[in-house]
């Protein structure tokens, strides 16, 4: 095959041409096919009367707008056309042959108080069919005659775009959108063989075909089969990928793999030393990633072939990817080192050094095609339903593109010299353009705006003047479904929105919907003041001025302020009742617990002193009641006995010895024992005597002094006291 037409100069950059155009009609919303009148509105949407029947514009079709003719004005004569009038910015007079109309287009409604606006000289000049028609004038029909689409329409207008909008009599609207580049469909075979070509690292072009492997340059043209390499296994190529400026990969019909060295015409096989090529069922292409490593790619599956080693590895993304598709259609490795997967179902980004996959959302269809880099490192995709730039975010391109919703050949694209994009769509026929002229018709001076164009409460349609005020709602109508467009008429597949409920979501929900209009839909919303913003952009350009709708669900009655306030106050009622009525109960029962223990610590008190009196032997534990007056006892007989043979210890050192005042510690004693600190230290000192009797036979008046008494009579008047007997009875009796 003569391959001198790929030295034909390439074709020049993509021109300013015109998109698609789209007929409106009856199915897409408008209430008759017979369009008379046209008027664009302020808000970017447009007015039509379809014969005395009125819709607006919503972005996706058309919404039918409720107009009482029987209180619309008649006119006073037949009038011979269709027109309107402006008056101010929000007012606009229309009539048709027989009545007229006013429109407030602040609320979307028809106004029926005709008296106080008559009054002005240029309403009533209208009124009198003074005003120019609408008919098309000779301007149109020269515009009409040089876009070559006949005299057959009735009105015309441009709208805020400078799109046209034909309206005719029977079919409907016919929309032009305006002139702007877009891609183009070209049969030139040298671009379409260089598109399904592979360019090496010296611009040489390789074409694998069914009867051998063809290399073009700018001034050769070699072929390889056979019959002039004997070492090839058949003539029949699938792939061929260069490793280094000598040597290249090459894969035929049977999945046989090798190096190819075209200068020394010699084909080198791996098939012998690859046995996981047995698991292949057809190999597609091979992608190098690296100095020694080259990730060979098939219908079902992927592997690492090692160039240095002759060996394969396994390629770990395979498994996540395998999750979503087996079936490998292209690879490639951008500039910035990234790996580029597409398969059947998904794109996939892997990171050569981590190894890590990361999905792709947002592409229009997840059939990936071909794969290609454009002159500013960004990557695109041709996919079975149109083309994405996937980098730096992904943008959908389709037929207002120029571009048509076909599937394109597979790893046939490529990107030219002059920075043009090439993807084959079959053997004679590719789609061409320039990155910069579609993203450059993209970008608007003016930000798009987003004008509320339905809604629905309950699956209940509302009037279209209810979306220019605060919606106000009860709790048991409170499923609402709000309708917006940016009304970008020429290009609303690249279209996004955004939109929030405050304060129900924080984050903002993006969506981009290629219809024209998008829905917002909130279910069962609890009663509650709320705001509903909502933004538009076009492709990855800036967010516009934010619109936004006030909603009001009213709540039950018995959820209202009144009705809680009463049931606060009813609460707070019963808390106090309930609290007293507590209060009074913790109080009973807390004098119940305080007798009980006042008893008992009189019980206990009362034994403590009965086995102080009975007892000789001092046991602090049994005379006392609790720790503290146990540890205070247990001080107050050891000051005692060690001072048992001093005479003047009294009840000052006993004071001083248990660090307390006099005062202290004789309340202290008759709480505990009832008696007195002196009493105390008498009777400690008997106590110990009446022990020394029984236990000793220490003669009387010794065991008088080590008490602590100078004389004998003291001591045996003090001993009958306490004890009802004399010390010399009491030893006589052992006791």
């Amino acid at each position: 095959m003569n391959y001198n037409f790929l030295l034909l100069p390439l074709l020049c950059l993509t021109a300013h041409a015109q998109p698609p155009s789209r007929w409106w009609t009856a199915v897409d919303g408008l209430p008759t096919a017979e369009v008379q009148q046209m008027v664009p509105l302020p808000t970017g949407e447009v007015l039509v009367n379809c014969e005395g029947v009125f819709c607006l514009s919503n972005g996706k079709g058309f919404t039918t707008l409720p107009c009482n003719r029987t209180e619309c004005l008649a006119l006073p004569h037949f009038s011979q056309d269709y027109a309107h009038l402006w008056q101010g910015d929000t007012l606009l007079w229309l009539h048709d042959y027989y009545q007229a109309y006013l429109f407030d287009v602040r609320s979307r409604t028809f106004l029926y108080n005709y008296k106080a606006h008559t009054t002005r000289k240029e309403v009533q000049r209208f009124l009198q069919g003074k005003t120019p028609n609408e008919r098309l004038d000779y301007a149109w029909r020269m515009l009409l005659d040089s876009l070559g689409v006949g005299t057959r329409f009735t009105t015309a207008i441009r709208d805020w775009q400078q799109g046209i909008w034909l309206g005719t009599i029977g079919q409907g609207i016919l929309y032009l959108p305006p002139s702007r580049p877009i891609a183009r469909i070209s049969q030139d075979a040298a671009l379409i063989g260089r598109a399904r070509s592979t360019t090496d690292s010296s611009g040489q072009l390789w074409h694998c075909r069914r009867d051998g492997l063809e290399c073009v340059t700018d001034s050769t043209w070699m072929f390889y089969d056979q019959r002039n390499t004997p070492s090839l296994p058949h003539n029949w190529t699938t792939f061929i990928c260069q490793l280094d400026p000598h040597r290249y990969l090459l894969c035929d019909s049977l999945c046989l793999l090798g190096y190819f060295l075209p200068e020394k015409r010699e084909y080198r096989s791996l098939t012998e030393r690859l046995p996981i090529l047995q698991g292949f069922r057809r190999l597609v292409g091979a992608c190098p990633i690296g100095k020694d490593r080259v990730l060979v790619y098939a219908q079902n599956g992927a592997f690492l072939l090692d160039t240095r080693r002759d060996s394969a590895l396994a390629f770990p993304p395979a498994d996540s990817i395998r999750r979503h598709a087996s079936k490998y259609n292209c690879a490639i490795l951008d500039r910035k080192g990234r790996l580029w997967i597409g398969t059947q179902n998904g794109l996939f980004l892997v990171h050569p050094k981590t190894m890590q996959t990361e999905t792709i959302e947002g592409l229009s269809n997840h059939c990936i095609r071909s794969l290609v880099e454009d002159c500013y490192g960004e990557v695109w995709a041709g996919t079975s339903c149109g083309i994405s730039r996937v980098t730096p975010s992904v943008i959908n391109f389709g037929p207002e593109d120029g571009i048509p919703l076909r599937a394109p050949m597979e790893r046939a694209a490529t990107a030219l010299p002059d920075g043009r994009l090439v993807l084959a769509l079959s053997s004679y026929e590719a789609v061409t353009f320039h990155p910069d002229s579609l993203l450059t018709a993209l970008a608007y001076r003016d930000s798009l705006r987003v004008t509320f164009t339905g809604m629905e409460v309950n699956g209940t349609s509302l009037p279209l003047g209810h979306t220019t005020q605060p919606l106000s709602t009860t709790y048991d109508r409170n499923c609402i479904c709000l309708h917006f467009s940016a009304l970008n008429y020429a290009m609303p597949s690249h279209t996004r929105y955004r939109y929030r409920l405050s304060p129900l979501e924080g984050e903002w929900q993006e969506v981009q919907d290629g219809g024209g209009e998008c829905s917002a839909e909130y279910r069962a919303l609890p009663p509650g003041e709320y705001t509903f913003e909502a933004q538009a952009a076009l492709a990855n350009g800036a967010w516009g001025k934010t619109s936004w709708l006030g909603i009001r669900v009213s709540p039950p009655w018995w959820l209202t302020a009144w009705a809680k306030t009463l049931a606060a106050l009813a609460f707070v009622a019963l808390a106090a009742v309930a609290a007293r009525t507590y209060l009074r109960r913790k109080r009973m029962a807390l004098e119940r617990e305080n007798d009980k223990r006042v008893n008992e610590l009189f019980e206990l008190r009362e034994e403590a002193r009965h086995n102080f009196a009975q007892q000789t032997h001092i046991d602090p534990q049994c005379i006392t009641v609790g720790n503290e007056e146990q540890q205070l006892m247990e001080q107050m007989l050891r000051a005692v006995e060690e001072h048992l043979a001093d005479a003047d210890y009294g009840v000052d050192q006993l004071a001083a010895d248990t660090c307390m005042s006099r005062s202290a510690l004789y309340a202290k004693m008759r709480t505990m024992l009832g008696i007195s600190p002196a009493d105390f230290i008498r009777n400690v000192r008997l106590k110990r005597a009446a022990a020394m009797l029984a236990e000793t036979d220490t003669p009387i008046g010794v065991i008088a002094e080590q008490c602590g008494y100078n004389t004998h009579k003291a001591f045996s008047s003090n001993f009958k006291r306490l004890f009802g007997m004399l010390p010399s009875q009491y030893r006589e009796k052992g006791i």
